[in-house]
């Protein structure tokens, strides 16, 4: 009987594994935390969805304004080439012809 636990000693073993027991959390509240964080996954990840289509969209209008100004700026080279650049040319070479026609004259 010496291996036998006395009585006060059972009654401290059955209060720990109550204790024990009363910490541990019950199927229930595990289910309802456990849909819970399902529920907050499932709206973070509509949340990530939905800015990865609006930077795509994002990203499509800022692709589309890039090519817009690449094309204003040809554009602008043109108008510089034809309202700058043309014209002197042709006075230049109107001055050419006429010292040439002077001296030819003369």
């Amino acid at each position: 009987m010496t291996d036998a636990p006395s009585p006060g000693e059972l009654s401290r073993r059955i209060d720990q594994v109550t204790m024990s027991l009363t910490q541990l959390v019950q199927r229930t509240e595990y289910t309802a935390d456990r849909r819970y964080d399902d529920r907050r996954i499932s709206e973070v990840e509509a949340d990530v969805a939905e800015v990865r289509r609006s930077l795509a969209d994002e990203i499509k209008a800022l692709r589309a304004s890039i090519e817009n100004a690449t094309e204003k700026r040809g554009t602008n080279m043109r108008q510089a080439i034809y309202t700058g650049i043309l014209p002197a040319v042709l006075v230049l070479l109107g001055i050419v012809v006429q010292i040439w026609l002077a001296r030819q004259g003369s």
